[in-house]
């Protein structure tokens, strides 16, 4: 069995702002997760450690269903 791959936070706030992902405004802290919000409005949950890292596939799993879900003529930044 595999090690699970940690990101830190550095890392995965990058990849999900690099999809035009943003902290969600107005929403109060969970105790194992972060609200997060998609560039077209639709919100989402980071799981999300103590210590601010997140598991890899996680990370993959969500960017993967942030592009499954954008709008038909959705242009992510390059």
């Amino acid at each position: 069995m595999s090690a699970v791959s940690f990101l830190t936070r550095e890392e995965w706030e990058a990849a999900l702002r690099d999809y035009g992902c943003k902290p969600l405004e107005g929403k109060g802290p969970l105790n194992t997760a972060e609200w997060w919000q998609m560039p077209w409005g639709r919100p989402f949950t980071v799981p999300v450690e103590g210590d601010g890292r997140s598991d890899e596939v996680t990370i993959q799993r969500l960017i993967l269903d942030i592009v499954k879900c954008a709008p038909p003529d959705w242009e992510f930044p390059s």
